[in-house]
């Protein structure tokens, strides 16, 4: 609604109401205030009205305007205040600029009993009043924001400007401010409050409910919908009634309409004005938007059916896109909004926050759902409104399970059992198979005769699949499945050539073919009684030629046969007697089968006298013949040929019958009987059953290869014979300095000898010992010499030798702090063998005994005898070396010990040309010493020398000719 005061004089109480939007004079009159849908609110000013005194950064406050304002969404308010001469239809500021000022305080609870809780002033931390800032002045840009006035005071400005900015920072919806506003130059004109962030993001809004006016607010409504506008006021006495209408060209008054209402129902949109007169004479204005817009119509739609091909029961629709346009019709796509809702009642009250989204995916699989479209005019979505349904129906697309073809066997109806037809198949027992985890309830199977049948509906060529139906076509027919979601038949899947759902074959398996339905199987007995155990499957190659490819099964009667009732379990193990009887179901792989008689004739036969023995060596396997850790070459299990015997026991017979018998082998009696455990590899016959390092007997049963009938009995004996035993000493030492020998020990028979070495099958020995003169790996066969058979075992002989060593392998650290000797061992340079070392002195005592190390240090000096031994034991080498030694001192007191001074690891061996002197501290020589001789006692001419120090001049020359020179001195010491 849009106020207007006409005339200003004497207002009385009716005209303050109709004038609160613009602004009240005191505090507790404040008028609610809002900025409407573009954040622009425009009123007019106050003049004339007395200074109210400072408040706030206001040093005083003429012509005030008070108002309150109501926060609708949370969120920052920034403002802007204009006051000018008026403003333009577009909000922009004409006529001359007015300066404005403004203070605003806040939150609020309520609208009401706000302005004495208002500060006049402001207070810093400490409670003590300080100025107000301007929100203008430098540096006091947040002094609100910031809260540094320490007041309720939000924000406040005195600015000498017509343009004034407040804010409010994070203004919570419901809370209520407080806004002064001032016309510091009492001039005349209109105010502007706009909010510059407003549909901003993060921006409050205000509520714009809280100003009302006599006419009420602007108002929409459909066309035919009659308005009636009350323009009667609240207080005050109103004379006279005058309605006008802008339609656009400006207001015109309505002939006759004068009184306080005003009903409109012409559908004619417009701005709305009634101007009331008093009984004063004085008017006022109020101004309604009435808008009528067109009435929407929601047109009728399909429901939709949808068959969803990936079976899960859910589809996203795109309603806005696919349903709309069907909604509309030739409504505009642009004035009209279509709002999809799965609640009535949410469509009805246009409840958004329930509106379906789009795109929409139907909430459950395979759902059925009613769909509200509403349909409203984007003008006004609350008024103008229509509301339709349609049915959401989501339905799988069955994925069937591939079935296997139904198999049955030929039957004797109509026609007899070879005619390839079946006169009961029943489909219906098919479906289980087809739905595989599909539901029976949700889906259904149809059977069909022809794929076109099947891809058109579900009655077209069908089969009763309930009832017993006979192939159309001999021994195999085609049908074609469709299976169909019941919600929706449209929605079906077809077993289709080609695609992963193929239709399956009725098929018509022929019975087995029998050579006789009556057949004889003849068993040998020996002891005369006429009974035996029979092997019952020894009949089968007479009663089918396909008996491979077919089984069989045994009764005891041609009832239970038919029944499948008290099978013979154990038909190899079957005990019988002369002339019993026994029916058989030979079964194809099919599964199909017929009955046939087999007569059991039992006679006594002799043994056919062969009993011949057959031998053979046993062998390094293990019981199976496999070459593992359970090797065992005395367990009697060898390989035995048994060849000749098969020859040798038919020449036995006629030789008209000779080509049609069976010579059968057994390890038994008892599988000799039955047939079973047949030897069938007699070349090549391993005995694991029955080791025979004493005589075992074979069983032989001689049988007619065209019946099986038994035609004699018969047996052979077998023998493993032992292998030459012997034993052999390995690994073995061959020492390369001593030669020696090997030999098969300690055998227990007569044996002739082979040797060969290396792998190489030439013999370089044929007794049972061998000389040799290399290591290797050498291999000794014994063989029986009656029975002939070889037993061959290894021998490893390693070589080794005595080590070579001399001077030039041993390096001497000596006269030093650490008198060492070193054997270079490396590279087999003293030899092949393996090596110990240990040092000897020259009193043949071991001072180090045997090491691997060929190192000795810390010696002393002297004459030493290294001692290289072969662990091996090819003997010990033997070096003598030198360690050059002076002794420091010496001690002549004829005690026995270090009585004489000498250089110690030294003799003419190893130095033949030698000079030893020794002086006294002047120079003087006191004697001269032999490299062989005892050394020097302390004596001079006959007589003790005293303790001292003395010198010596040495010149060595070893055996190559080198010489050694060295001085040094001594202390000779007496106690």
């Amino acid at each position: 609604m849009i106020k207007k005061i006409l005339f200003l004089s004497f207002l009385f109480i009716f005209l303050l109401k109709i004038n609160a939007q613009d602004g009240a004079s005191t505090c507790d009159a404040a008028e609610p205030m809002c900025s409407d849908s573009r954040g622009v609110k425009i009123f007019d000013n106050v003049v004339n009205i007395p200074d109210s005194g400072p408040i706030g950064c206001l040093s005083n406050t003429p012509n005030p305007a008070w108002f309150f304002i109501r926060v609708q969404n949370s969120g920052n308010l920034n403002f802007q205040i204009i006051q000018a001469t008026d403003f333009d239809t577009a909000g922009n500021a004409t006529g001359g600029r007015i300066d404005v000022d403004f203070v605003a305080w806040g939150p609020f609870a309520t609208p009401d009993s706000n302005c004495t809780s208002l500060a006049r002033t402001c207070v810093n931390s400490a409670g003590v009043t300080i100025d107000c800032q301007t929100n203008t002045t430098p540096g006091f840009s947040n002094f609100y924001t910031d809260n540094l006035d320490g007041t309720n005071i939000v924000d406040c400005s005195f600015d000498p400007s017509p343009i004034e900015n407040f804010t409010i920072n994070n203004a919570q919806a419901g809370e209520f401010y407080v806004l002064l506003i001032t016309n510091f130059d009492n001039l005349p004109g209109r105010i502007k409050l706009e909010q510059t962030n407003f549909g901003i993001a993060g921006a409050g809004v205000t509520d714009c409910s809280i100003v009302t006016g006599e006419l009420g607010p602007d108002q929409a409504q459909c066309n035919g919908t009659p308005i009636t506008l009350d323009g009667t006021p609240t207080r005050g006495t109103a004379t006279a009634f005058e309605w006008q209408i802008d339609t656009g060209s400006g207001f015109t008054t309505i002939p006759g309409e004068n009184a306080a209402t005003l009903t409109i129902n012409d559908d004619r949109s417009g701005i709305y004005k009634v101007i009331i007169t008093d009984d004063t004479g004085n008017t006022a204005e109020d101004e309604i938007q009435i808008t009528y817009l067109p009435v929407p119509i929601a047109n009728n739609i399909t429901n939709i059916d949808f068959c969803d091909s990936d079976s899960d029961g859910l589809h996203s629709f795109d309603l806005q896109n696919d349903i709309n346009p069907q909604i509309l019709g030739t409504q505009s796509a642009s004035q009209f909004e279509v709002v999809y809702f799965s609640d009535i009642g949410d469509a009805n009250s246009n409840n958004t926050a329930n509106a379906l989204p789009n795109p929409y995916t139907n909430p459950s699989p395979n759902s059925n759902q009613t769909i509200y479209a509403r349909i409203h005019n984007n003008g006004n979505p609350d008024v103008c409104f229509d509301v339709t349904s349609f049915m959401l129906n989501v339905s799988s697309l069955p994925i069937p399970t591939q079935p296997v073809d139904y198999e049955a066997c030929d039957d004797t109806a109509n026609g007899g059992d070879t005619d390839g037809f079946f006169n009961n198949f029943i489909l219906s027992s098919k479906d289980n198979e087809i739905l595989g985890s599909l539901s029976a309830a949700q889906y259904n199977v149809t059977y069909h005769t022809s794929l076109s049948g099947a891809q058109t509906d579900n009655t077209t060529d069908r089969i009763d699949k309930n009832a017993a139906y006979r192939n159309t076509t001999t021994n195999e027919q085609t049908i074609y499945v469709r299976v169909e979601n019941r919600a929706n038949t449209d929605c079906f899947t077809v077993s289709e050539p080609g695609t992963s759902f193929l239709p399956f074959e009725l098929v018509v398996n022929p019975l087995p073919v029998l050579t006789n339905p009556n057949v004889l199987i003849e068993q040998c007995e020996n002891d005369g009684d006429l009974a035996a155990t029979i092997n019952l499957t020894q009949a089968q190659i007479n009663i089918s030629n396909n008996h491979t490819n077919e089984t069989f099964k045994y009764y005891p009667t041609q009832p239970d046969a038919i029944a499948d009732s008290a099978e013979i379990t154990d038909p190899v193990n079957y005990s019988a007697n002369n002339n019993d009887t026994v029916w058989v179901r030979t079964i194809s792989d099919k599964g199909c089968f017929r009955i046939s008689q087999l007569d059991i004739t039992i006679n006594f036969a002799a043994d056919i006298v062969y009993d011949k023995e057959f031998t053979a060596c046993d062998d390094f396997l293990d019981a199976d013949g496999n070459d593992t850790s359970n090797n065992d070459d005395t367990d009697g299990i060898t390989v035995f040929d048994l060849s000749n015997a098969e020859t040798e026991i038919k020449d036995l017979f006629a030789p008209a019958i000779r080509n049609d018998l069976n010579i059968l082998f057994f390890e038994n009696e008892t599988d000799r009987d039955i047939v079973t455990n047949q030897i069938t590899d007699i070349r090549n016959y391993r005995n694991t059953n029955i080791p025979a390092n004493t005589q075992q007997t074979v069983f032989v049963k001689i049988v007619n290869r065209n019946n099986n009938n038994c035609t004699g009995l018969s047996k052979l004996f077998i023998r493993t014979l032992p292998l030459p035993n012997f034993d052999v000493t390995s690994p073995q030492i061959l020492c390369l300095n001593n030669l020696s020998s090997i030999e098969a020990e300690n055998p227990d028979g007569n044996y002739n000898y082979e040797w060969t070495r290396n792998g190489d099958p030439t013999v370089i020995g044929n007794n049972q010992t061998l000389d040799l003169t290399r290591g290797g790996s050498y291999q000794v066969t014994a063989i029986n010499t009656t029975t002939l058979c070889r037993r061959s075992k290894t021998i490893i002989v390693n070589e080794s030798i005595i080590a070579s060593v001399n001077q030039n392998d041993v390096t001497i650290v000596d006269d030093s702090q650490n008198n060492s000797i070193t054997i270079d061992n490396s590279s087999t340079n003293l030899g092949i063998g393996d090596y110990e070392f240990a040092l000897q002195d020259e009193t043949n005592q071991i001072v180090i005994d045997f090491q691997d190390s060929p190192k000795f240090e810390n010696l002393q000096g002297g004459i030493y005898t290294i001692l290289i031994r072969d662990k091996n034991n090819c003997g010990v080498a033997q070096l003598d070396v030198s360690v050059l030694e002076f002794p420091d001192f010496f001690t002549p007191n004829n005690d026995g010990v270090n009585d004489l001074w000498n250089v110690r690891g030294t003799n003419s061996f190893f130095y033949p040309k030698s000079n030893i002197s020794i002086f006294d501290r002047f120079g003087k020589l006191i004697t001269s010493l032999q490299i062989d001789g005892e050394g020097w006692n302390g004596l001079y001419n006959g007589r003790n020398l005293p303790s001292n120090d003395y010198w010596f001049n040495i010149e060595l020359t070893d055996r190559n000719g080198k010489t050694f020179t060295r001085r040094g001195h001594f202390s000779l010491l007496r106690k």
